[in-house]
């Protein structure tokens, strides 16, 4: 004797789908997927190409070379050079 092979119940009920929602709807919702994903897409960190790599590397080069030779500095350089001049001027007089 043989076992038969069970089948699959025939619905006959159809069930509604879901109304279709355009996809301009679905963005224009704060909360759906695809609107999630594009604001995660236009988040996520661009790469820069190599090129623009190398620009911002020279002009990051240029901009921290001194223009002059006394363009460094701080409080404590701008002490020294009162200091020297003072010095210098105190040298002169004598």
């Amino acid at each position: 004797m043989s076992r038969t092979k069970k089948k699959r119940a025939f619905v006959h009920q159809y069930l509604p789908a879901d109304p279709v929602i355009s996809k301009q709807e679905r963005l224009a919702d704060g909360d759906s997927y695809e609107s999630r994903k594009k604001r995660a897409q236009e988040k996520k960190k661009k790469h820069k190409s190599v090129y623009q790599k190398a620009q911002e590397n020279e002009q990051a080069a240029q901009n921290s070379e001194p223009t002059q030779r006394g363009a460094r500095g701080g409080r404590l350089a701008d002490k020294i050079r009162k200091l020297n001049q003072q010095k210098d001027s105190s040298d002169s007089d004598a």
